[in-house]
């Protein structure tokens, strides 16, 4: 039996392409925006990984397994049962990054 997970489009798709075959937007306006974004980017090991300012790399997760992971750090073993805000950064402490971390906590 081969068992195959379909793989969600996600965010990081654009961004991976573009770091790994230099691909860009025909619009002027919108390959420029990318080029930017990228910058802040680098993939290791074939991961995406989010550069930190004052962190280490950040492990960057579609919005499955960013609600994967929010999950397993509020309910798993110690079940913290933490607020939002600190659910979130507790998160980025461990080394993840999503698209949209900082909107997420409103939602906890």
């Amino acid at each position: 039996m081969l068992c195959v997970e379909a793989q969600e489009p996600s965010w990081k798709d654009e961004i991976i392409t573009y770091l790994k075959h230099n691909d860009l937007p025909q619009d002027p306006a919108a390959a420029r925006k990318l080029r930017v974004r990228a910058a802040r980017f680098t993939i290791i090991d074939g991961e995406l990984y989010k550069r930190g300012y004052s962190q280490p790399f950040l492990k960057c997760l579609t919005p499955s397994k960013a609600d994967y992971v929010l999950r397993d750090i509020h309910e798993g073993i110690c079940e913290n049962h933490l607020g939002g805000k600190a659910l979130v950064g507790k998160t980025l402490r461990q080394g993840y990054f999503w698209l949209t971390v900082k909107k997420t906590h409103w939602n906890w």
